[in-house]
């Protein structure tokens, strides 16, 4: 058995769904003032995504999905350190309850002491969303010098000392205007103590962004690719690169996992966060309960019809979605622009 077959046989069948999520990933804060090039946020309707942060009510209703999960994730398409007191808290929460707890930051308002909070929370994994080596890429694609970014590991690592708590990770939106560096960034990785680097492909938002997605000329990318991996595996580093041959997957997020973002909607996976939630599944709210959100009826027709292989019954967000169709088409998703 192999490709798609093979993922669909290791599917769970309904009864042998948890009552709920093994993961969760929790949005504290849609606020960021950084101006990442590769944020759907510069792009999507101000209107109908007003800015908030958490409230301790829908904290108090994330308590049933903390004690079940055995991971939280902290982020979405706002940056967590935007509202360093509501962060502080769900990394608090988090641990009390048992989970792993990782945080990823673009960096927006982080600094020393709220690393030092960080750290006395409890926090497991820091997860800096860094596209570049050099400083201009950093500060073209991120607005954040290379600078920052080295103080932060630095303190972090000596937070850690010689623990593994946090430990550090960099999240990579490869591109064009970066792959060369992707080598760079495996050495900066072995010398500042980093464990690794996730990359992924660029999702284009505008036309003007289409061609610098890497599935545009995947040829031009492999050799940075095996450059990197060789580089990665001689100095240890850990590395997951998105793939160049894309085949048809088998996105297993809903059947482990819920997004809830600040207002306490949920989501049955982590894409397409804002509002209106053509990318994403809406699996309800938090006022309604967090198991009702578990069996939604959009969640559950997505694992029948991924169970069955049907491609045709998959709600619509998910017949072309990237984490099922790794391939160009799936990462051109083009937003209205709002004035």
């Amino acid at each position: 058995m192999h490709g798609v077959a093979a993922q669909i046989a290791r599917l769970p069948a309904d009864a042998e769904l948890p009552p709920l999520p093994p993961r969760i990933q929790v949005e504290v804060t849609n606020a960021c003032h950084l101006g990442c090039t590769s944020c759907a946020r510069h792009h999507w309707d101000a209107n109908a995504n007003p800015i908030g942060v958490i409230s301790e009510q829908t904290l108090d209703r994330l308590e049933p999905l903390f004690a079940a999960a055995r991971e939280l994730t902290i982020g979405g398409y706002g940056d967590p350190t935007e509202a360093p007191d509501a962060l502080v808290q769900t990394v608090r929460r988090g641990k009390a309850a048992g989970c792993s707890v990782r945080l990823i930051t673009g960096g927006a308002k982080l600094n020393g002491p709220l690393l030092e909070r960080l750290a006395e929370a409890g926090l497991d994994r820091l997860v800096l969303s860094m596209d570049g080596a050099r400083d201009a890429t950093l500060r073209a694609l991120r607005g954040v010098s290379l600078r920052a970014w080295l103080g932060w590991i630095r303190r972090a690592r000596a937070l850690a000392g010689d623990g593994a708590r946090p430990l550090i990770q960099l999240n990579v939106v490869l591109q064009r205007d970066n792959i060369e560096e992707l080598p760079e960034l495996v050495t900066l990785c072995a010398d500042e103590g980093v464990a690794g680097i996730h990359a992924f492909h660029l999702k284009a938002y505008t036309p003007a962004t289409f061609d610098r997605c890497l599935l545009a000329d995947p040829e031009a990318a492999r050799p940075w690719f095996a450059q990197a991996r060789q580089r990665a595996e001689r100095m240890g580093v850990f590395l997951k690169l998105p793939t160049l041959d894309p085949a048809p997957l088998i996105c297993t997020q809903p059947f482990e996992h819920l997004l809830v973002r600040h207002d306490g909607s949920v989501r049955g996976c982590c894409s397409g966060l804002f509002e209106p939630a053509d990318f994403g599944l809406f699996a309800g709210h938090l006022r309604d309960g967090a198991e009702a959100a578990w069996r939604a009826p959009l969640l559950q027709r997505y694992r029948q019809a991924a169970r069955t292989g049907d491609d045709g019954a998959l709600p619509v967000p998910c017949r072309t979605c990237a984490f099922r169709l790794p391939d160009l088409a799936a990462h051109r998703r083009p937003l209205q622009v709002v004035a």
